[in-house]
């Protein structure tokens, strides 16, 4: 457990929730969610915007759902350890000797760890060219057994959400139920995660908020925003959440696997999820970021050495997080005892994030006052 005499100066924390404010005022976003956490407890919020374009949607509160594209890949990661935990998986099997499918062209080499840290060699996006543009989620991932390394397996971090749909599918083996339904019991309950969703019921649409820059506006599968996509379930990006469940799905780690004084995943699991996997591997994702030296744990991206890093200018290479490419990320740094949860709308193939995103997490940080303490190890 970290222990730290720094506190938050409320002042200097409004000052860098005026970046968001700036965003919206400027039109970069339409809609932002941001939660701090210091110690434990919320230490600011902030929200802004409405949820969609419409002149009746609801403004941006705490209980507006969010697109929170790949921060569900630590969801999903959570899922697999604790079948890892229990016993039922381990995480130097073979793929293929869970999914007997997955076998030929390298295919045997890969590893649920390799799965879990992008190191499999797996591509990062699925060929879906011969698929019908309505799939299913179930439909779509049954290809993935088919899909081959596009690099050898264990020789760099390429980022994968093919692998992440290999996950999805180990867990439906092994615990032999629907995705879905095993994130809702054992990960979203577990945790008090009571406003994440996975295929949100109808009632709930006019809480989802509207994500812009999509590549295929007013499709009938438009991606986020569509009925069809709002039905999908993939484990590597399908999650709606609010800010506030975000950030208490990463103060699980902080606080060694325990939320509300209750123990939802071992604190051996906590602990590995968040170690480096990856020393000295080069990679992330292609076109977008990469470093050479890419520190990867089980789900989380890890700050390490990486310049530069959304979590900003003065977090510690032990801070873990994720990013999404709806316009969201979330990290947390064990060092500064520290979550810090922001959600927008707007997404990442303009790269209008750069830069922005490192300086709102690196004012949040200076809003800290006093000195943080060495965990006790």
């Amino acid at each position: 457990m970290t222990h730290t005499t720094s506190s938050i100066d409320p002042d200097r924390l409004w000052r860098a929730f005026d970046i968001l404010q700036d965003w919206l005022d400027e039109g970069v976003v339409t809609a932002v969610a941001s939660v701090v956490v210091h110690r434990g407890r919320i230490a600011g919020e902030f929200y802004g915007g409405k949820t969609a374009p419409a002149f009746d949607a609801l403004p941006i509160n705490g209980a507006s759902l969010f697109h929170i594209a790949s921060i569900g890949k630590p969801m999903t990661a959570f899922a697999v350890m604790t079948l890892v935990e229990a016993g039922r998986l381990a995480l130097d099997d073979p793929v293929s000797s869970i999914l007997p499918a997955f076998r030929g062209a390298e295919r045997e080499a890969i590893t649920v760890r390799q799965l879990l840290t992008h190191t499999s060699g797996l591509p990062q996006d699925p060929d879906c060219s011969r698929l019908p543009p309505d799939v299913s989620t179930s439909d779509e991932l049954r290809t993935y057994l088919h899909a081959r390394p596009v690099v050898p397996p264990g020789s760099k971090v390429e980022y994968s959400n093919v692998g992440y749909g290999l996950l999805g599918l180990i867990i439906e083996e092994v615990s032999k139920k629907p995705f879905a339904t095993f994130m809702r019991e054992r990960v979203f309950t577990p945790a008090g995660l009571h406003d994440a969703w996975l295929a949100p019921p109808d009632d709930l649409v006019p809480r989802i908020v509207h994500v812009d820059g999509t590549l295929d506006p007013g499709s009938p599968t438009e991606r986020f925003n569509s009925a069809y996509a709002r039905r999908q379930t993939h484990p590597a990006g399908s999650v709606l959440a609010t800010a506030r469940d975000v950030a208490r799905f990463f103060q699980v780690f902080l606080n060694g696997g325990v939320i509300d004084g209750r123990q939802v995943i071992s604190p051996a699991a906590a602990r590995l999820m968040v170690t480096n996997q990856t020393s000295g591997l080069r990679g992330g994702i292609e076109g977008f970021m990469t470093w050479d030296d890419c520190a990867w744990g089980l789900g989380f991206d890890l700050r390490g050495a990486k310049r530069p890093h959304f979590s900003g200018e003065f977090t510690s290479p032990n801070t873990f997080g994720h990013a999404g490419v709806s316009g969201v990320f979330a990290w947390a740094d064990p060092a500064l005892d520290l979550v810090c949860v922001m959600l927008a709308n707007r997404t990442l193939f303009d790269l209008w994030n750069v830069s922005r995103w490192s300086r709102f997490s690196t004012a949040v940080v200076a809003s800290l006052t006093g000195v943080p303490q060495s965990p006790h190890r």
